[in-house]
């Protein structure tokens, strides 16, 4: 590195020659340039999809927004909850600041350094003297130096915070992805309890009174013992799945509010009525398998981390 500062002793007739030199070392970066992995990835799916699942490219507003297509308003309100509360998320998007901030330290290595300097002094002498009774002197100094990068460690640097802070927003896309997902799954958790609940209710009420017209039958000689003892157990047995049901339920519903940066027991009230369970649509593009492995973060997010390694090499 060469520091040029208001003070240089440089002649004149030497800056052309300084010149032609910092032009010519500017194109000399120290370490490896970063060249993306060609990674082989198949242009077809080698098995059939699923069903409902299709080859055809996916649209990128639809994939931004997949949960919509669900077609549930509770559903799109506790994704935007959770996208504004979950704590995961929270941090993903501090760590996104401090990249940031980080490239801005990085690039200011580009920049010129200034110092300034000032000061003051006051004097008093003795009057008998037949001198002045009162003096102030100022000063003041302004040093402007520039780093002249002839070896490429600040534009490295600068790659490396660049590429870094790229990674840090594709790890906050992948916390994003994956918290969609949960949330989406257990709502759909909590709307399968509901409506497994229901009907354990109702047919536990018809099976009570099926019991009791059994008994009715036995009693009047009608029936036999062995079905109302069928008839018992299909009852207690319905009975004994209710309680296991409303558990699952209420978990469901807690895991729902972490996930929402709330705490468990926060969402009784928004999700106590039975709603239905979200059905998705009939088809669904999914695109070829190069397609599936672009749009993942977390395959973004390690190629850029390779990125800014290797830049580092140079820093």
């Amino acid at each position: 590195m060469i520091v040029l500062r208001k003070t240089s002793f440089v002649k004149r007739a030497a800056w052309p020659c300084l010149a032609l030199a910092v032009a010519a070392a500017a194109g000399c970066r120290v370490g490896p340039d970063y060249a993306r992995p060609e990674t082989p990835v198949p242009q077809a799916w080698k098995s059939e999809l699923a069903g409902g699942l299709i080859a055809d490219a996916a649209d990128p507003n639809v994939l931004a927004s997949w949960w919509t297509t669900l077609g549930d308003p509770t559903l799109s309100d506790l994704i935007r909850q959770a996208v504004a509360g979950n704590l995961d998320i929270a941090t993903a998007r501090s760590r996104v600041r401090q990249a940031r901030a980080q490239r801005v330290i990085a690039k200011g290595g580009l920049l010129p350094a200034f110092n300034t300097g000032a000061s003051a002094t006051s004097s008093r002498r003795d009057s008998r003297a037949g001198l002045d009774t009162h003096g102030e002197t100022y000063s003041a100094s302004l040093d402007a130096g520039w780093e002249l990068d002839l070896f490429g460690g600040v534009h490295r640097s600068i790659e490396a915070a660049t590429a870094n802070l790229e990674s840090v927003e594709e790890s906050l896309r992948d916390v994003l992805v994956s918290l969609l997902a949960e949330t989406a799954l257990n709502y759909v958790e909590v709307r399968t309890y509901q409506s497994r609940l229901e009907a354990a209710e109702a047919s536990l009420k018809t099976q009570e009174q099926t019991y009791q017209l059994v008994l009715w039958r036995v009693e009047a000689g009608l029936g036999d013992e062995l079905a109302a003892q069928q008839a018992k157990y299909n009852l207690e047995n319905t009975r004994s799945q209710i309680p296991n049901l409303r558990t699952g339920l209420q978990e469901a519903k807690n895991r729902l509010a972490v996930l929402l940066g709330k705490t468990p027991g926060a969402l009784d009230a928004a999700l106590e009525r039975t709603g239905p369970v979200p059905v998705p649509p009939a088809q669904i593009a999914v695109g070829v398998p190069a397609d599936v492995v672009r749009r993942r973060p977390d395959v973004r997010q390690a190629e850029r981390e390779l990125a800014a390694q290797t830049a580092r090499v140079g820093a």
